[in-house]
């Protein structure tokens, strides 16, 4: 009987160390941990709009202020047999161009692949939580 005051103060610390790295940290998204590294290699270059060259693109995570200005990149398909994303490929290109912030003829000029990617890469933010 002597052990269970410290059992319960040991139980107690525990609960207040658990609550302290849960509320710190940031909560997972929709049930999973994302990590978003907006970092995508190129196949080729392309022009970087100062003059240079450029193997790589670095996207910022969208927000909703892009969505109002440049559209909706990606539709969802909720009626269709298979429900499957969508994209505007002109909105894209224009989303893409402005999260990479270089002009819309760099995106085009890239590897069809490599828009492909670019595109997925980004996906994500533009689909609902279902």
């Amino acid at each position: 009987m002597t052990d269970e005051p410290n059992k319960t103060a040991s139980l107690q610390g525990d609960a207040a160390a658990l609550e302290a790295t849960t509320t710190d940290a940031a909560p997972p998204v929709n049930g999973a941990d994302i990590k978003w590294n907006g970092k995508l290699p190129l196949r080729k270059e392309i022009p970087d709009g100062n003059g240079g060259m450029t193997k790589e693109l670095d996207l910022r995570e969208p927000t909703a202020a892009d969505i109002e200005r440049i559209g909706q990149p990606v539709l969802f398909g909720l009626y269709d047999a298979n429900p499957k994303p969508i994209f505007d490929t002109r909105l894209m290109t224009a989303m893409l161009a402005h999260l990479a912030r270089l002009p819309a003829p760099s995106i085009r000029a890239m590897h069809p692949r490599d828009w492909n990617n670019a595109a997925w890469h980004i996906t994500y933010f533009f689909m609902p939580d279902l």
